[in-house]
């Protein structure tokens, strides 16, 4: 388009070039004209005499066009054959800005026959026995055009200069082809990427997007792609982990359930069972309805963990104060496996602000592993320290520890180490609760064990703002 913008703007120049040339070499020819008439004229300009010489200078050059005109642009004399004009008028500005000094060439008037614009000549003359003053003019229009058509016949740099025009048209044409199809090559491409992405391939990328605007394009598609696929990735990992826990709490359920099943269909079957038997089946019974309490109640922590929508209750406490609460709740099931817990946390320290709930469960947790992890009339100690803008708190135990390649994965859900599988002890889901805890009061949770040795875990809480003295 643009090309031929620039096409019809040349050839227009090029045509008013051509006029400005006729119209200059032919300034004079009026005036010329008017010497030679001048006799004729003064028997009158519509007189025999003069358009026998009107006749005359036409046939030596017919491309010729003559009128005589009144002072007011007037044509009172047509010269042609027929007469098309008489009657019609010439704006006298075109004529006087012809007539003027220095007129900015090409001055075009109204054919005075045609009434299309084109050049001419004129000059000032007197008609008619008592010398009435008007114009002759010469229309040139027609010599215009005869000369325009030789030039472009005859001249080789017209030739050279339309065919210089046609060939940049046809180039323009061609690039502007090749542009659209480079355009919409890419374009296609990435419609054929989204549509792989639809049917379901979301690995499909645009390849190394540009930085124009349909890089642009392809670069926030790729984002997109990529989030929706990590969105994937989660939701296949979220359901995994649901099925991975339905199996999980069926084998954990069901063990203590057959088990209490087991003992009272016992009971009720021999009625002479002795005192140690009955004790036996009892002691059984009431181990495994806390295993069940204790699984249901971490399954209960679980689920508030995973309800992130739910804030924390945050509140300040005495941490030292929980931890020998806490403690105290432990003391008859550490005296029954017959491990010594200890507790050797200054009741000065400083006051923490967490969720009370969270934090007891989390300590229950770790002081239940560690009490199921000593070793036999071994010991289980806690400890407690200011640290930084936090109070750190240890839980220990002598058992055999934790073995390294276990150390990464303990705090996953539903993992439990060779020697707890061997013990039918845990439901795996202890430390990954604690863990839970620690993340959501922006802390973490320190795991130190070495086979053989036992294990310390330690979660730091941070201070309260302003409680009384203890802070």
């Amino acid at each position: 388009m643009l090309s031929v913008v620039v096409a019809w703007f040349a050839i227009s120049q090029f045509d008013q070039l051509g006029r400005e040339l006729q119209q200059r070499q032919e300034a004079d020819l009026a005036d010329n004209l008017a010497e030679v008439m001048a006799p004729a004229l003064r028997s009158g300009a519509d007189s025999d005499v003069a358009h026998e010489m009107a006749r005359h200078i036409v046939s030596i050059n017919p491309s010729l066009s003559l009128y005589v005109l009144d002072e007011g642009g007037r044509v009172i004399a047509d010269y042609a054959e027929p007469a098309c004009a008489l009657g019609s008028r010439v704006a006298l500005s075109s004529l006087e800005a012809l007539l003027g000094e220095d007129p900015m060439l090409p001055v075009l008037a109204d054919s005075p026959c045609s009434g299309q614009p084109g050049v001419f000549s004129v000059a000032r003359i007197e008609y008619g026995p008592d010398g009435a003053r008007g114009y002759l003019y010469a229309d040139l229009n027609n010599a215009s055009h005869t000369s325009m058509t030789a030039m472009l016949r005859t001249s080789s740099i017209t030739r050279t200069l339309v065919a210089a025009g046609l060939l940049a048209l046809a180039l323009s044409g061609l690039l502007g082809l090749l542009w659209f199809a480079l355009l919409t090559r890419r374009f296609s491409h990435l419609t054929s990427v989204v549509q792989r992405f639809a049917a379901g391939e979301y690995q499909a990328r645009i390849a190394e997007p540009r930085s124009d605007e349909i890089g642009q394009l392809g670069r926030a598609f790729n984002d997109m792609a990529g989030t929706i696929e990590a969105q994937l990735v989660a939701l296949r990992e979220t359901d995994r982990q649901r099925r991975e826990l339905v199996a999980n709490l069926s084998h954990d359920f069901r063990t203590p359930l057959t088990s209490l099943r087991g003992y009272v269909e016992q009971l009720q079957r021999r009625e002479s069972l002795s005192d140690e038997e009955r004790r036996v089946a009892l002691t059984a019974i009431l181990d495994n309805a806390e295993r069940l309490t204790r699984l249901a109640r971490q399954l209960s922590t679980l689920a508030r963990l995973d309800a992130y929508d739910q804030p924390l209750r945050r509140e300040p406490f005495a941490l030292a104060e929980l931890v020998h609460d806490i403690v105290g709740k432990f003391q008859p099931q550490a005296e029954r496996l017959g491990v010594s817990l200890r507790v050797d946390v200054d009741p000065a320290l400083p006051w923490v602000e967490a969720d009370l709930g969270l934090v007891d469960r989390a300590l229950s947790n770790l002081i239940d592993n560690a009490l199921i992890a000593a070793a036999p009339q071994g010991r289980v100690w806690l400890a407690g320290e200011a640290s930084g803008q936090g109070v750190r708190i240890a839980v220990s135990d002598d058992g055999d520890g934790i073995a390294a390649a276990d150390l990464p994965l303990v705090t996953q859900r539903f993992y439990r180490t060779a020697s707890s599988r061997a013990r039918g002890e845990g439901s795996g889901l202890g430390l990954s609760i604690v863990r839970d805890i620690c993340e959501r009061h922006g802390t973490t949770l320190e795991i130190d064990s070495q086979e053989g040795t036992g294990t310390t875990v330690a979660l730091t809480l941070p201070r309260a703002v302003s409680v009384g003295t203890n802070v």
